[in-house]
């Protein structure tokens, strides 16, 4: 409809009814504006109310300058109210713009070289729109009042033109269907303006159709940005779209500066007051000119500046990277053969930590290496260099080192500094490091970068080796233990599809009288050449590698078919159950409920005749999931066992909000439990005492000897395992072992 108005009134076939043709296309568009911002409510919606209550007051102006006929009337007889209100409109208008520009969200310097940018494009529009227009005007010989306000126009359009360069020039400005449209209106609305005083100060005849033509066309482009989807993306935060300096923007300021040259070359302003505008705006086009130059020398040394950095340090934490540390490590060495001092390296890596990324996210990883990162920087000293070289592992150069002892203790300090818990949004982060130490002496000529590194590299393999959280230095015996374990690391990925892993079986005995009540699965691994690997040796490495949760699954899937098969032969087991552990990578898995149950429904087994192990630190990677899952496999009648309990947390508040039935004392307390003076007995007690209180009930560890056995029955705990019952057997001998365990009698049986 719109449409067709404006073709109508540029026809001329409206006649006098093309005021109202006006009329209903500036409702329209007012009406449209507010309707649109109302249903998609954009960010920043006072950028939006700005635009539209200009829009109404240049719909009153409109009205106020047909009505009162101010068109032509250049004496003190003019009305300046219409002139007034078109003139706060584009205030207003100008306003909402700038708020699109969003200008905020670029650098400082990039911003500053838009503005100037769009200046030198306005300045030059000031020359032609001084000989074009404002001159001639003056020499109409208007009433001074009426002189200011026909001033005012071309000034207002002149700022409507850095505001919209402004806004072109802005590179995170969206370039959307609603963008072009809002400069459209702008460009139609700059043109009307141009018009109009030209027609008020009598120096043009313009028939009123086309005087009103591009206002009219200003108002159907606004209306129509205003309905468009994108227009909520005009005050969303802005991604660059193009270079900064494009084409077209240097081609536009470049035919900017030469304008008033060009100007005064063919003699346009031969009075002596044009030719002082023409000067003075040629100084200020100069002036910013200089200026942008400066801001561009700026911009490429804050860049270059910025890529050297980029290139020396790490993006996430912005520590120094691999490639910087080598750098100082080098001078360091060869200073250290000179003076005769002393250079360690530190290799650092966090232990477990692609759990955290597995079940938490990569965004709770990045927030946890960025903390660590910073807790490193606390804790060193100023000549200490601590650098990312990638993942979760970190480099410290230590500088200054008196000896290696003194090296060894710092290393032990970090260590223990990153034990103190982590906060990240709102969870807490319980973080431990694999630390190993490579260390050379001034007299030391073949140490170098490459050595050092690699020796760190090495020294911390073994660290992981001695069970994590732990220092190692490095020695030579270590690269045959580190060329071992990266076979058995290689290898093991190879391990469940060629059936080389099996399960051993240790009974779990109810005291005092010591029959069986269950046992528990225990994965064992045969390789080719270094024969039986125990899982001390091996887990370790599944974990770090995201190996465990297919090792995890085939150790449940095969513990639960192997007492399905127990329980049909000898019916006696029936009451029994099995006990598999569980890693966090499998806990924290969406398809562990469904694991656990396609498993016992496959055997016909009650979720009663499973037990699921964890150790304390599984659960307090994130309490809040892991109490939700074992609240479901306890829905199926699972068991669940908290393992290793007494090692780390042992908090009653923390076991308070899992739903265990289980809690197996951790063998470390158990081995003096049989001597009444050891802190340990009292431990035992307390967290006997403690799931008594819970309805909980309790295995110990690792009992060997019928001292502690006894013990443990005058301490009141429930169930126990350990050698004195049976070592780990396979299965074609556990039913062996319990039916000797199920005499009544402690005995030992050996295997």
């Amino acid at each position: 409809v719109g449409g067709s108005l404006v073709v109508a009134a540029a026809g001329g076939l409206l006649g006098a009814w093309e005021s109202v043709a006006y009329l209903v296309i500036a409702l329209a568009t007012v009406a449209a504006m507010t309707v649109s911002v109302w249903r998609r409510r954009p960010s920043h919606i006072g950028h939006w109310v700005a635009i539209i209550t200009a829009f109404v007051l240049f719909l009153i102006g409109g009205v106020a300058r047909y009505e009162l006929a101010v068109t032509g009337n250049i004496t003190e007889s003019r009305s300046l109210i219409p002139d007034l209100i078109t003139l706060l409109g584009y205030l207003l208008l100008a306003a909402g713009l700038l708020g699109f520009s969003r200008s905020s969200s670029v650098e400082p310097q990039r911003r500053w070289s838009v503005v100037l940018d769009a200046s030198i494009a306005a300045l030059a529009a000031a020359a032609v729109i001084w000989v074009s227009a404002i001159q001639p005007m003056l020499a109409q010989g208007a009433a001074p009042r009426v002189t200011i306000v026909l001033i005012l126009y071309p000034s207002m359009s002149i700022f409507m033109v850095v505001v919209t360069l402004r806004i072109a020039f802005n590179p995170e400005q969206e370039r959307v269907p609603a963008y072009w449209l809002l400069l459209t209106a702008v460009t139609f609305m700059l043109v009307s303006d141009v018009l109009y005083m030209l027609a008020d100060a009598g120096l043009v005849a313009v028939p009123k159709q086309l005087l009103d033509l591009p206002y009219m066309l200003a108002l159907l482009s606004a209306g129509v940005a205003a309905l468009h989807p994108t227009m909520r993306m005009l005050t969303e935060p802005g991604r660059p779209t193009r270079m900064t300096r494009s084409t077209v923007r240097i081609a536009l300021v470049g035919i900017a500066l030469v304008v008033p040259a060009l100007l005064v070359l063919k003699g346009v302003g031969s009075t002596t007051t044009d030719r002082v505008v023409l000067s003075l705006l040629m100084l200020a086009m100069a002036a910013a000119a200089v200026l942008r130059v400066v801001q561009a020398l700026r911009i490429a040394h804050s860049s270059e500046a910025r890529l050297v950095f980029q290139a020396h340090h790490d993006s996430l934490t912005e520590l120094p990277n691999r490639r910087l540390m080598e750098r100082h490590l080098s001078r360091l060495l060869d200073r250290a053969r000179v003076d005769e001092t002393h250079v360690a390296l530190l290799y650092i890596d966090l232990d477990r930590f692609k759990l955290v990324n597995d079940t938490l996210g990569h965004r709770h990883g990045d927030e946890l290496l960025v903390e660590v990162a910073g807790r490193l920087r606390e804790n060193v000293r100023p000549s200490d260099l601590v650098t990312r070289i990638g993942g979760d592992e970190f480099m410290i150069l230590l500088g200054d080192v008196v000896s290696l002892s003194h090296a060894l203790d710092l290393a032990n300090r970090l260590r223990s500094c990153l034990k103190v818990p982590f906060d990240i949004s709102g969870m807490t982060f319980y973080v431990s490091a694999s630390i190993g130490l490579a260390y050379a002496s001034g007299d030391d000529t073949a140490a170098t970068v490459e050595t050092l590194v690699r020796d760190a590299d090495t020294a911390m393999y073994q660290a992981k080796d001695a069970g994590r959280d732990a220092v190692a230095v490095f020695d030579e015996t270590m690269r045959v233990r580190v060329e071992q374990r990266v076979e058995i690391e290689r290898d093991l990925h190879d391990a469940v599809s060629l059936n080389q892993l099996h399960l051993v079986y240790q009974p779990i005995v109810r005291l005092p009288h010591g029959m069986t009540m269950g046992m528990e699965a225990l994965v064992r691994w045969t390789h080719p050449e270094h024969g039986v690997v125990g899982p001390a040796r091996f887990i370790p490495l599944a974990e770090e590698d995201g190996l465990i949760s297919e090792i995890g699954e085939w150790v449940l899937s095969e513990a639960v078919g192997q007492f399905a098969t127990w329980r049909r032969q000898w019916p006696e087991m029936a009451n029994l159950y099995v006990s598999v552990n569980l890693s966090g990578l499998q806990l924290y898995d969406d398809t562990i409920v469904t694991h656990v149950t396609d498993a016992l429904t496959l055997h016909g087994l009650p979720g009663s005749c499973l037990c699921l192990e964890l150790t304390e630190s599984v659960v307090m990677d994130d309490p809040d999931a892991a109490a939700a899952v074992l609240r479901e496999l306890r829905r199926l009648g699972v068991q669940v066992a908290i393992d290793d309990f007494g090692s780390e947390y042992s908090s009653l508040a923390y076991l308070k909000r899992f739903p265990a039935t289980i809690l197996k004392i951790d063998q470390s307390f158990v081995g003096n439990v049989a001597n009444p003076d050891s802190p340990d007995t009292t431990l035992v007690a307390t967290i006997v005492a403690m799931a008594q209180g819970l309805g909980i009930g309790t295995v110990a560890e690792g009992v060997e000897s019928s001292a502690q056995s006894e013990r443990l029955v005058e301490l009141g705990c429930d169930a126990a395992q350990g050698y004195l019952y049976s070592r780990p057997v396979g299965p074609d001998r556990l039913p062996e072992v319990v039916t000797s365990l199920g005499t009544h009698k402690l005995q030992l049986v050996k295997s």
